[in-house]
Protein backbone atom coordinates (compact mmCIF):
# COMPACT_ATOMS: atom_id res chain seq x y z
CA UNK A 1 0.00 0.00 0.00
CA UNK A 2 2.65 2.11 0.72
CA UNK A 3 4.69 1.42 -2.60
CA UNK A 4 1.41 2.48 -4.43
CA UNK A 5 0.71 6.11 -2.79
CA UNK A 6 4.80 6.51 -3.65
CA UNK A 7 4.51 5.71 -6.91
CA UNK A 8 1.57 7.93 -7.41
CA UNK A 9 3.27 10.93 -6.19
CA UNK A 10 6.19 10.42 -8.41
CA UNK A 11 4.21 9.53 -10.97
CA UNK A 12 2.20 13.26 -10.63
CA UNK A 13 5.50 15.12 -9.81
CA UNK A 14 7.07 13.68 -13.45
CA UNK A 15 3.57 15.12 -15.08
CA UNK A 16 4.26 18.47 -13.14
CA UNK A 17 7.53 18.53 -14.25
CA UNK A 18 6.61 17.26 -18.15
CA UNK A 19 4.09 20.05 -18.29
CA UNK A 20 7.04 22.73 -17.08
CA UNK A 21 9.15 21.41 -20.11
CA UNK A 22 6.54 21.43 -22.49
CA UNK A 23 5.65 25.29 -21.46
CA UNK A 24 9.60 26.31 -21.41
CA UNK A 25 9.99 24.37 -25.00
CA UNK A 26 7.28 26.56 -26.56
CA UNK A 27 8.31 29.91 -24.70
CA UNK A 28 12.10 28.82 -26.15
CA UNK A 29 10.52 27.72 -29.51
CA UNK A 30 8.96 31.53 -29.68
CA UNK A 31 11.93 33.18 -29.04
CA UNK A 32 13.82 31.42 -31.33
CA UNK A 33 11.45 32.14 -34.46
CA UNK A 34 11.64 35.70 -33.64
CA UNK A 35 14.85 35.31 -33.58
CA UNK A 36 14.93 33.74 -36.63
CA UNK A 37 12.39 36.67 -38.62
CA UNK A 38 14.73 39.23 -37.48
CA UNK A 39 17.97 37.29 -39.24
CA UNK A 40 18.53 38.16 -42.99
CA UNK A 41 19.68 34.96 -43.98
CA UNK A 42 18.46 33.11 -47.33
CA UNK A 43 17.58 29.48 -45.36
CA UNK A 44 15.77 31.38 -42.46
CA UNK A 45 13.68 33.28 -45.14
CA UNK A 46 12.85 30.00 -47.33
CA UNK A 47 11.90 27.84 -44.38
CA UNK A 48 10.11 31.33 -43.12
CA UNK A 49 7.68 30.68 -46.62
CA UNK A 50 7.53 27.33 -46.73
CA UNK A 51 5.68 27.83 -42.89
CA UNK A 52 3.28 30.66 -44.53
CA UNK A 53 2.49 28.36 -47.04
CA UNK A 54 1.32 25.44 -45.23
CA UNK A 55 0.35 27.78 -42.68
CA UNK A 56 -1.91 29.83 -45.17
CA UNK A 57 -4.64 27.64 -46.79
CA UNK A 58 -5.43 26.50 -42.94
CA UNK A 59 -5.96 30.04 -42.00
CA UNK A 60 -8.18 30.36 -44.93
CA UNK A 61 -10.22 27.04 -43.98
CA UNK A 62 -10.42 28.28 -40.48
CA UNK A 63 -11.70 31.92 -41.54
CA UNK A 64 -14.05 30.85 -44.03
CA UNK A 65 -17.22 29.96 -41.70
CA UNK A 66 -16.08 32.91 -39.62
CA UNK A 67 -16.70 35.39 -42.86
CA UNK A 68 -20.04 33.38 -43.88
CA UNK A 69 -21.26 33.94 -40.30
CA UNK A 70 -20.32 37.89 -40.90
CA UNK A 71 -22.11 38.01 -44.04
CA UNK A 72 -25.12 36.32 -43.04
CA UNK A 73 -25.38 38.41 -39.67
CA UNK A 74 -24.79 41.38 -42.08
CA UNK A 75 -27.75 40.68 -44.31
CA UNK A 76 -29.96 39.96 -41.65
CA UNK A 77 -29.12 43.07 -39.84
CA UNK A 78 -30.05 44.88 -43.61
CA UNK A 79 -33.06 43.17 -43.75
CA UNK A 80 -33.84 44.32 -40.73
CA UNK A 81 -32.81 48.08 -41.19
CA UNK A 82 -34.77 47.55 -44.61
CA UNK A 83 -38.27 46.20 -42.14
CA UNK A 84 -37.96 49.15 -39.64
CA UNK A 85 -37.09 51.74 -42.57
CA UNK A 86 -40.17 50.44 -44.20
CA UNK A 87 -42.42 50.93 -41.33
CA UNK A 88 -41.22 54.13 -40.76
CA UNK A 89 -42.35 54.99 -44.53
CA UNK A 90 -45.66 53.63 -44.41
CA UNK A 91 -46.61 55.61 -41.06
CA UNK A 92 -45.20 58.59 -42.92
CA UNK A 93 -47.17 58.03 -45.98
CA UNK A 94 -50.46 57.70 -44.25
CA UNK A 95 -49.59 60.90 -42.64
CA UNK A 96 -49.17 62.56 -45.79
CA UNK A 97 -52.16 61.02 -47.46
CA UNK A 98 -54.20 62.37 -44.44
CA UNK A 99 -52.61 65.71 -44.82
CA UNK A 100 -53.64 65.54 -48.71
CA UNK A 101 -56.71 64.93 -48.14
CA UNK A 102 -57.27 67.83 -45.49
CA UNK A 103 -55.52 69.91 -48.14
CA UNK A 104 -57.83 68.65 -51.21
CA UNK A 105 -60.80 69.34 -48.96
CA UNK A 106 -59.84 73.11 -48.11
CA UNK A 107 -58.95 73.57 -51.96
CA UNK A 108 -62.51 72.31 -52.97
CA UNK A 109 -63.54 74.71 -50.47
CA UNK A 110 -61.95 77.58 -51.18
CA UNK A 111 -63.30 77.20 -54.89
CA UNK A 112 -67.24 76.28 -53.67
CA UNK A 113 -66.82 80.06 -51.62
CA UNK A 114 -64.97 81.94 -54.25
CA UNK A 115 -67.78 80.73 -56.97
CA UNK A 116 -69.90 82.55 -54.71
CA UNK A 117 -70.16 86.19 -56.07
CA UNK A 118 -72.69 87.61 -53.72
CA UNK A 119 -70.62 85.99 -50.40
CA UNK A 120 -70.36 88.94 -47.93
CA UNK A 121 -67.77 88.82 -44.95
CA UNK A 122 -69.27 89.04 -41.24
CA UNK A 123 -68.45 92.48 -39.86
CA UNK A 124 -66.35 93.21 -37.31
CA UNK A 125 -67.58 93.08 -34.14
CA UNK A 126 -67.32 95.84 -30.96
CA UNK A 127 -68.34 95.41 -27.83
CA UNK A 128 -69.00 97.54 -24.32
CA UNK A 129 -68.97 96.19 -20.97
CA UNK A 130 -71.42 96.96 -18.87
CA UNK A 131 -72.53 95.83 -15.20
CA UNK A 132 -75.93 93.78 -14.46
CA UNK A 133 -78.34 95.97 -12.08
CA UNK A 134 -80.76 93.61 -11.50
CA UNK A 135 -81.79 89.98 -12.51
CA UNK A 136 -84.89 88.38 -12.94
CA UNK A 137 -85.31 84.54 -12.96
CA UNK A 138 -88.60 83.18 -11.77
CA UNK A 139 -90.88 80.85 -13.71
CA UNK A 140 -91.86 83.23 -15.76
CA UNK A 141 -88.65 85.05 -17.33
CA UNK A 142 -85.37 84.80 -17.33
CA UNK A 143 -84.16 88.79 -17.98
CA UNK A 144 -80.59 90.82 -17.31
CA UNK A 145 -81.22 94.57 -16.62
CA UNK A 146 -77.63 96.42 -16.97
CA UNK A 147 -76.82 100.13 -17.11
CA UNK A 148 -75.13 101.10 -20.40
CA UNK A 149 -74.73 104.87 -19.62
CA UNK A 150 -74.36 106.43 -23.35
CA UNK A 151 -72.98 103.68 -25.02
CA UNK A 152 -74.65 102.80 -28.52
CA UNK A 153 -76.44 99.67 -27.25
CA UNK A 154 -79.04 98.40 -30.10
CA UNK A 155 -81.74 96.03 -29.38
CA UNK A 156 -80.96 92.05 -30.72
CA UNK A 157 -77.29 92.85 -30.00
CA UNK A 158 -75.67 89.45 -28.16
CA UNK A 159 -74.27 89.49 -24.70
CA UNK A 160 -71.55 87.81 -23.50
CA UNK A 161 -70.43 86.65 -20.10
CA UNK A 162 -66.75 84.98 -19.35
CA UNK A 163 -66.30 84.08 -23.21
CA UNK A 164 -69.52 82.69 -23.39
CA UNK A 165 -73.09 83.92 -24.84
CA UNK A 166 -75.88 84.13 -22.42
CA UNK A 167 -78.17 86.07 -24.23
CA UNK A 168 -79.07 89.04 -26.32
CA UNK A 169 -80.27 92.61 -25.63
CA UNK A 170 -84.40 92.85 -25.82
CA UNK A 171 -84.70 96.37 -25.18
CA UNK A 172 -82.92 99.77 -24.57
CA UNK A 173 -84.42 102.64 -22.50
CA UNK A 174 -82.39 105.60 -21.95
CA UNK A 175 -79.34 104.47 -20.09
CA UNK A 176 -80.75 101.17 -19.69
CA UNK A 177 -81.21 97.39 -21.39
CA UNK A 178 -83.09 94.19 -20.38
CA UNK A 179 -81.69 91.48 -21.94
CA UNK A 180 -83.11 88.19 -22.14
CA UNK A 181 -81.25 85.37 -21.19
CA UNK A 182 -80.89 81.78 -23.41
CA UNK A 183 -82.86 80.43 -20.63
CA UNK A 184 -85.62 82.36 -21.05
CA UNK A 185 -88.77 80.76 -22.63
CA UNK A 186 -89.08 83.25 -25.39
CA UNK A 187 -85.21 82.68 -26.51
CA UNK A 188 -84.29 80.26 -29.49
CA UNK A 189 -81.06 80.07 -30.95
CA UNK A 190 -79.83 77.83 -33.54
CA UNK A 191 -76.99 75.99 -32.48
CA UNK A 192 -74.57 73.01 -33.91
CA UNK A 193 -72.84 70.40 -31.93
CA UNK A 194 -69.09 71.00 -31.97
CA UNK A 195 -68.07 67.53 -32.36
CA UNK A 196 -70.51 66.47 -35.47
CA UNK A 197 -71.53 69.34 -36.59
CA UNK A 198 -75.37 68.11 -36.25
CA UNK A 199 -77.61 71.28 -36.02
CA UNK A 200 -80.43 72.12 -33.60
CA UNK A 201 -82.25 75.06 -31.90
CA UNK A 202 -81.62 75.80 -28.44
CA UNK A 203 -84.56 76.72 -26.52
CA UNK A 204 -85.29 78.28 -23.06
CA UNK A 205 -88.12 77.18 -21.09
CA UNK A 206 -87.64 79.33 -18.23
CA UNK A 207 -85.51 76.31 -16.34
CA UNK A 208 -81.79 76.56 -15.61
CA UNK A 209 -80.57 74.23 -18.27
CA UNK A 210 -82.49 74.91 -21.51
CA UNK A 211 -83.41 72.37 -24.37
CA UNK A 212 -81.98 71.29 -27.74
CA UNK A 213 -84.78 70.55 -29.75
CA UNK A 214 -85.42 69.98 -34.08
CA UNK A 215 -82.34 68.00 -33.97
CA UNK A 216 -82.51 64.14 -36.23
CA UNK A 217 -83.11 61.37 -34.20
CA UNK A 218 -79.81 60.24 -36.04
CA UNK A 219 -77.95 62.40 -34.69
CA UNK A 220 -74.81 61.68 -33.16
CA UNK A 221 -74.82 63.63 -29.30
CA UNK A 222 -73.05 62.67 -26.19
CA UNK A 223 -73.07 64.02 -22.95
CA UNK A 224 -70.19 66.56 -22.65
CA UNK A 225 -70.65 67.71 -26.09
CA UNK A 226 -69.65 71.36 -26.57
CA UNK A 227 -72.95 73.82 -28.20
CA UNK A 228 -71.75 76.89 -30.38
CA UNK A 229 -74.09 79.04 -32.67
CA UNK A 230 -74.30 77.88 -35.75
CA UNK A 231 -74.38 81.44 -37.41
CA UNK A 232 -78.11 80.22 -39.26
CA UNK A 233 -80.58 83.65 -39.47
CA UNK A 234 -77.23 85.75 -39.20
CA UNK A 235 -78.43 87.24 -35.76
CA UNK A 236 -75.62 85.35 -34.09
CA UNK A 237 -72.01 84.63 -35.90
CA UNK A 238 -71.21 80.81 -36.20
CA UNK A 239 -68.75 79.16 -33.78
CA UNK A 240 -69.85 81.31 -30.03
CA UNK A 241 -69.73 78.54 -27.28
CA UNK A 242 -73.26 78.70 -25.76
CA UNK A 243 -72.65 75.36 -23.34
CA UNK A 244 -72.28 71.51 -23.01
CA UNK A 245 -74.61 68.69 -23.26
CA UNK A 246 -75.50 67.60 -19.56
CA UNK A 247 -78.32 65.27 -19.75
CA UNK A 248 -79.88 63.23 -22.41
CA UNK A 249 -83.37 61.46 -21.33
CA UNK A 250 -84.80 59.65 -24.19
CA UNK A 251 -85.87 62.20 -26.98
CA UNK A 252 -84.74 65.27 -24.15
CA UNK A 253 -81.53 66.67 -24.84
CA UNK A 254 -81.04 69.15 -21.87
CA UNK A 255 -77.79 72.02 -22.43
CA UNK A 256 -75.91 73.67 -18.92
CA UNK A 257 -74.37 76.93 -20.02
CA UNK A 258 -71.07 77.68 -19.69
CA UNK A 259 -71.25 80.76 -17.93
CA UNK A 260 -72.86 80.39 -14.40
CA UNK A 261 -75.37 83.52 -14.63
CA UNK A 262 -75.87 83.72 -10.86
CA UNK A 263 -72.03 85.02 -10.47
CA UNK A 264 -71.84 87.15 -13.48
CA UNK A 265 -71.63 91.17 -12.36
CA UNK A 266 -70.43 92.57 -15.36
CA UNK A 267 -71.37 90.60 -19.35
CA UNK A 268 -69.98 92.19 -22.52
CA UNK A 269 -72.43 93.19 -25.07
CA UNK A 270 -70.67 92.59 -28.68
CA UNK A 271 -71.56 94.89 -31.77
CA UNK A 272 -71.80 93.45 -35.16
CA UNK A 273 -72.84 96.31 -36.87
CA UNK A 274 -76.62 95.12 -37.71
CA UNK A 275 -78.72 97.94 -38.56
CA UNK A 276 -81.93 98.30 -36.86
CA UNK A 277 -84.25 96.98 -39.30
CA UNK A 278 -81.80 93.83 -40.15
CA UNK A 279 -82.34 92.77 -36.20
CA UNK A 280 -86.17 93.21 -36.39
CA UNK A 281 -85.71 91.12 -39.49
CA UNK A 282 -83.51 88.57 -37.89
CA UNK A 283 -85.84 88.39 -34.85
CA UNK A 284 -89.00 87.78 -37.28
CA UNK A 285 -86.63 84.77 -38.71
CA UNK A 286 -86.27 83.60 -35.29
CA UNK A 287 -89.08 83.86 -34.32
CA UNK A 288 -91.00 82.39 -37.00
CA UNK A 289 -88.52 79.04 -36.76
Amino acid sequence: MVRRSVLLIKTGELKVLLRRLFVALLFLCSLLFILLSKVDNPLVSKIDGTILNIVGPVMQVVEYPARIVHRVYTYLYDISRIYIDNRELRAENKQMLILQNKVRSLEVENQLLSRLLNYIPPAEANFVSVKIIAESGDNFTHILFVYIGNEAVRKGQIVLGDESVIGRVDKVSGKYAKVILVTDINSKIPVVVERTRARGILSGDNTQMPELIFTRSTADIQEGDIIVTSGVGGMFPAGLPIGFVSLIKGNEIRVETMADISRIEYVRIVDYGLTPDEVENLNDLSEGN
